[in-house]
């Protein structure tokens, strides 16, 4: 599946801990790189800059469906 703007994902940061995210671009020269804007734990907003894809930190992956 490929990202999209305004799509939710998860955000690993450098400590490994996992973190809500919305897409908020798509760089089209690669695949599967985005921009984040990204909520930690306690609700503060920061940003992610050429994210790739993937179960690693600072990596975004789609949440598991349950």
């Amino acid at each position: 599946m490929q990202p999209t703007l305004g799509r939710i994902v998860h955000f690993k940061d450098s400590e490994g801990q996992t973190q809500a995210a919305v897409v908020v671009y798509v760089n089209p020269d690669t695949e599967g790189m985005v921009n984040l804007g990204v909520w930690n734990e306690y609700g503060k907003q920061f940003n992610a800059v050429n994210v790739r894809q993937g179960d690693g930190v600072e990596q975004w992956s789609w949440p598991p469906r349950v």
